[in-house]
């Protein structure tokens, strides 16, 4: 997603640049129609029958449902991501939780908050990028595929499966447990699907960004294969739906870096808060962020990222209650 709140965009050296600075871009473009937020959902329309739309949305992050038991799972899950994000120089206000509710998981008030207390304060430290991946257990993998031109975006996505695939051996574990296990969005269309979306009134951007988005992990996915795979050592071997995810989960939740090149970072908490247009806090993951107004105990945090378009949130699996998407 472009940084939306602050928007983050051999034979010859000059062509393969090129073909870099255009996968880059394509992949920054299908970010900022993400919107940041980890909100997940199945799509509103069922594109193989007109007259039939499904309007249900699924828990955002960790695939949880409603029950008392996965609740109570979540409520785990989040404080032991409050406890590693405190431990690792963050702030994360007290009077923050996690709960499902109308099958959609975001982030709550536990009691009132007065305009201007701080909400959340991002750590430097806490990035998943080219840097930490250099840093991690896999850094020597990494070092050769930064003298290898790998796109620097395969590059997170790769980092980010590889983390994922510690378990709770892993750094960013805590984090990973709050995220989408899986996603619904307009990379599971089939063509047929892909097809019908095209031909519905005013979804030719939609399916556009779609193909484009398909060409863009095609592209990584065949560059992993080629020149990464051959060599890479077992716990670097990773299937097509590890890198798939990956590539969703960077689409969903990444950020432009500051260096404005496009290339994108993921942010722990940044990506959490549910979207809402015209919500009074605006998406940031820098600094820290400050209550734009009174909150009452119950109250949702939502993030305004800035949407360009509801049908283009409800097709990138991002629905939301004021965002009815395609349903007609």
């Amino acid at each position: 997603a472009p940084h939306l709140p602050d928007p983050a965009p051999p034979p010859p050296q000059l062509v393969w640049r090129q073909i870099k600075m255009r996968v880059s871009t394509t992949l920054q473009l299908a970010v900022a129609l993400s919107a940041l937020a980890l909100v997940s959902g199945q799509f509103f329309v069922n594109l193989g029958d007109k007259k039939q739309g499904t309007e249900v949305a699924e828990p955002a992050g960790g695939d949880v449902a409603a029950g008392g038991d996965s609740q109570a799972a979540l409520q785990e899950e989040w404080t032991a991501f409050v406890k590693w994000f405190r431990s690792n120089g963050g702030i994360i206000s007290s009077k923050l939780t996690v709960k499902v509710r109308n099958g959609r998981q975001g982030v709550y008030f536990k009691e009132r908050m007065r305009r201007g207390e701080t909400i959340v304060s991002f750590p430097r430290n806490l990035r998943l990028d080219e840097k930490t991946a250099m840093k991690g257990k896999a850094g020597h993998i990494f070092q050769r595929l930064k003298s290898d031109n790998c796109y620097p975006d395969l590059m997170v996505i790769l980092h980010i499966v590889h983390e994922r695939s510690l378990g709770k051996d892993g750094f960013w574990n805590p984090y990973f447990k709050l995220l989408r296990s899986s996603y619904n969005n307009i990379m599971g269309l089939t063509e047929p699907q892909m097809k019908t979306l095209l031909r519905r009134p005013g979804c030719e951007n939609t399916y556009n960004l779609g193909v484009m988005m398909r060409r863009t992990f095609n592209n990584f996915y065949e560059w992993y294969k080629k020149n990464i795979e051959p060599w890479a050592p077992p716990e670097f071997q990773f299937t097509r739906d590890d890198i798939m995810w990956g590539f969703n989960t960077l689409v969903t939740c990444g950020w432009g870096q500051a260096n404005g090149n496009g290339d994108k970072q993921m942010v722990p908490f940044s990506d959490i808060p549910n979207h809402r247009r015209e919500s009074a806090q605006k998406a940031s993951n820098r600094g820290f962020i400050s209550a734009a107004k009174e909150y009452q105990a119950g109250e949702e945090l939502t993030f305004d990222y800035g949407l360009l378009n509801d049908a283009v949130l409800a097709y990138y699996g991002q629905p939301t209650p004021d965002c009815r998407g395609l349903k007609r």
